[in-house]
C-alpha cells in the first residue's frame, strides 16, 4: 500500500494500509515529521463537484467543533489533485464492526454510547448542524487505559446547517433503516429529532441484534411506510439481560414518530440515561427470573391481589339525588362547577347539589398519598387488581352501572367546560369540598387537607386497544406540595383506578387508588416539565399497542408496558386544601 503513488499525492504522510470504505476511502497513515498515526480520508480522481462540495462542507463543519466525542481534523486538502482530509485515528473501529463481533452490546456499554452520543449531538446541534446520518458506521470507539470504551461521531458527509433546504430523499446518500419518518415524508424540515431517531435506532440495534425495521432493496415504499406508520417491535433482551425502564422510556421518546414529540431535549436525556446506569447497577444484585433466552420486558401494571384497607382509614362523601333516575339513560352523567379566566376564585354561594346517574361520580376519600418530603426514583411495580365487592361506604344508593357509557364522537370526546347545562360533570358542595363550573372552567375546591376529590366519567371506549386522556389544568393554592391530576383505566362500581398525578412544585407520579388506598407505581419523581406560579399544566396518557405513555406539556415523562385496567372511567383528580381549575378534557379511543 505504501507506495510511490500515495507518496505523491498524499505529501509528507506514510501509508500503512487501508481502514475502510464508503462513501469515501479511509487510510491508515503516519506523519514523517512528527511520527503520529492519522486517518486520511480521500475520494476519486474523477468525483463530481457536489460531492466535493459535501467534502468540503464535512471539514468545515468538523474543524469547527472540537470536542471529545467527535473526530477531530488534523488537515485538510480539497485543492489537491486528489483531495483529501487528514483526521484524528481511532484504532478500535466503528461501532459496525462491534456487533459483527458481538452481536449485541451489554446494557452498560449501550448507555456509556448513548451518553457519549448526546454529548456530540448537543456539541453539533449547538452550532446548528443537523448530522443526518447517524448509525454505527459513523460512530468510532477505542479502548481506554481502565478498559472502558470511548465513543466518538464521524463522517459528516451530508450533515446540513438548519436552515439549508437541500433534500436528500429517495437519494442514495440516506441510510434507510436509519432514516427518521421526517427525512422521508418532510425531508426539507429535518431538524435536530432526526439525529435523535437515528441515535434510537442505533440503540435498539446495540441491544437487540436488529433494527426495527430492515431495509428490502425491492421494496422502498413499504419500508418508508413501516417507517411512518408502524410502531416498532417490542424490544427482545438476549441471555436474560435487565432492561432498565429509563432505558426503555429513553427508547420510546427517541422513537417518536413526529418530530414534535420526540425527545430530543438533552438534559432530559442526560437524567434518562443517569437512571438508567443506577438502576442497571442494583440489577446485578438481584437476578431476574429465568425465561429461557430471552426476556420480554412486561415489568409494570400486570394485577394481583390488593392490599387490605385499614378499617377507618376512609371517609367518602357522594352528591346524589334518587328523583333523577328516568332521565339517566340520557342524561349520562352530572355536572361541575367552574373558575374565573383571571385566576381569582369567583364567589357562588348558590352552587347545587344536581343529582347523579351511573355514569359519573364525584367523589371525596381520606387523602392517602404520601408526603413528598422523600421522594425516590422508579420504584418496582406494585401489581394492583381491584377487590371483588366494594368496601361499604357512607353513601346514598345508586342504580347498577350497567349502561356503556359516554359515547364518542368520531372516536373523541371533548370538552372545554363551557356549557355548564348539559354537562356530563356534576356539581355541588358541601363541607369538604366544592365542585362548579365558572367562567369555561371546571372547578374541585378541596377544603379538607387530609382528603382527595375527583370526578369520574364512564365512557363507550375498549382500553384493550389504543386510547389517549388529556386534561388542562391551573392550582390555585398556596401549598405547590398538594397533589392533582387524572384518574385513568378506573372502575367506579369497585373504587378503583390508576392515577397520574403532579405537584406545581415539580414532581410526578403513578399509581393505583382501590377504595382510597394509594399504591405507587412509579413513586414521586423529579421533573423539569411542570410549569410552576399558578401556570397551566397539561397531563396527557396515551396507549400505543402494549406501552402506556405518560407526557407533562407534550414532553414524554414516562412509559410502561400495558397489561391491563381496571375499566373505561376517566377523569378529574384533586388532593388536600387546594383549587384546581380545568380548562379542558379530552379522551380519544374506540368502542
Amino acid at each position: 500500500m505504501a507506495t510511490s503513488i500515495f507518496k505523491e499525492y498524499f505529501k509528507g504522510y506514510e501509508i500503512l494500509g487501508e481502514i475502510g470504505r464508503g462513501n469515501a476511502r479511509v487510510l491508515k497513515a503516519r506523519h514523517l515529521e512528527s511520527g503520529s498515526l492519522v486517518a486520511i480520508k480521500h475520494f476519486a480522481f474523477n468525483t463530481d463537484a457536489d460531492t466535493l462540495r459535501r467534502f468540503q462542507r464535512e471539514s468545515e463543519i468538523m474543524k469547527s467543533i472540537q470536542h471529545d466525542h467527535i473526530v477531530k481534523i488534523v488537515d485538510v486538502h480539497l485543492d489537491a489533485e486528489l483531495p483529501y482530509i487528514v483526521m484524528q485515528l481511532i484504532e478500535g473501529g466503528d461501532v459496525r464492526r462491534l456487533l459483527k463481533d458481538r452481536g449485541t452490546l451489554e446494557v452498560d456499554t449501550v448507555i456509556q454510547l448513548a451518553q457519549h452520543m448526546t454529548d456530540a449531538l448537543d456539541a453539533i446541534h449547538a452550532k446548528g448542524v443537523v448530522h443526518r446520518d447517524i448509525k454505527p458506521e459513523n460512530i468510532m470507539y477505542r479502548r481506554l487505559p481502565n478498559g472502558e470504551l470511548h465513543f466518538l461521531l464521524t463522517d459528516f458527509g451530508i450533515a446540513k446547517l438548519r436552515e439549508q433546504t437541500n433534500t436528500v430523499t429517495g437519494s442514495s446518500m440516506l441510510t434507510y433503516e436509519y432514516a427518521s419518518p421526517e427525512q422521508f415524508s418532510h425531508a426539507r424540515t429535518v431538524s435536530t429529532p432526526t439525529d435523535y431517531y437515528s441515535l434510537g435506532i442505533v440503540l435498539y440495534e446495540c441491544l437487540t441484534g436488529s433494527v426495527p425495521f430492515a431495509y428490502n432493496d425491492e421494496d422502498l415504499l413499504w419500508h418508508i411506510n413501516r417507517v411512518i406508520e408502524c410502531p416498532f417491535p417490542e424490544l427482545v433482551l438476549p441471555d436474560n439481560r435487565f432492561l432498565p425502564p429509563s432505558l426503555l422510556q429513553l427508547l420510546h421518546g427517541l422513537l417518536a414518530k413526529q418530530a414534535v414529540h420526540r425527545l430530543n431535549d438533552t438534559e432530559h436525556v442526560r437524567q434518562l440515561l443517569t437512571k438508567a446506569a443506577l438502576e442497571n447497577a442494583q440489577s446485578r444484585y438481584v437476578k431476574p427470573v429465568s425465561v429461557g433466552k430471552t426476556k420480554k420486558v412486561t415489568q409494570v401494571l400486570e394485577k394481583t391481589k390488593a392490599p387490605a384497607v385499614v378499617a377507618g382509614k376512609k371517609k367518602e362523601v357522594v352528591f346524589t339525588i334518587l328523583g333523577v333516575l328516568l332521565f339517566s339513560a340520557f342524561m349520562m352523567g352530572m355536572w361541575a362547577v367552574f373558575p374565573n379566566k383571571e385566576g381569582k376564585e369567583p364567589d357562588n354561594d348558590n352552587a347545587n347539589v344536581l343529582p347523579v346517574d351511573s355514569v359519573s361520580v364525584a367523589s371525596v376519600h381520606r387523602k392517602p398519598v404520601p408526603a413528598h418530603n422523600n421522594k425516590t426514583l422508579i420504584i418496582p411495580a406494585v401489581h394492583i387488581t381491584p377487590e371483588p365487592e366494594s368496601r361499604p361506604v357512607a353513601k346514598a344508593a345508586q342504580p347498577a352501572q350497567t349502561d356503556a357509557g359516554v359515547t364518542l364522537q368520531n372516536g373523541m370526546y371533548y370538552d372545554d367546560f363551557s356549557d355548564d347545562v348539559d354537562s356530563i360533570w356534576e356539581t355541588g358542595r358541601d363541607e369538604n369540598s366544592e365542585f362548579k363550573f365558572s367562567h369555561g372552567k371546571y372547578i374541585i375546591k378541596g377544603l379538607t387537607d387530609s382528603l382527595t376529590y375527583h370526578a369520574t366519567v364512564k365512557f363507550n371506549l375498549d382500553v384493550n386497544r389504543n386510547f389517549s386522556v388529556s386534561a388542562s389544568a391551573t392550582q390555585w393554592g398556596k401549598d405547590p406540595d398538594d397533589a392533582y391530576g387524572i384518574n385513568f383505566c378506573g372502575n367506579t362500581e369497585s373504587d378503583a383506578y390508576y392515577v397520574y398525578y403532579i405537584t406545581s412544585n415539580g414532581y410526578y407520579a403513578v399509581g393505583s387508588m382501590t377504595n382510597g388506598d394509594w399504591q405507587p407505581i412509579i413513586n414521586w419523581t423529579r421533573t423539569s416539565n411542570i410549569h410552576s406560579n399558578n401556570e397551566m399544566n397539561t397531563l396527557s396518557i396515551e396507549k400505543r399497542n402494549n406501552s402506556i405513555f405518560f407526557y407533562i406539556n407534550d414532553k414524554v415523562e414516562n412509559v410502561l408496558p400495558f397489561t391491563g385496567a381496571y375499566g373505561n372511567c376517566f377523569g378529574m383528580r384533586v388532593d388536600g386544601a387546594q383549587t384546581v381549575a380545568f380548562d379542558q378534557l379530552i379522551v380519544k379511543g374506540s368502542r
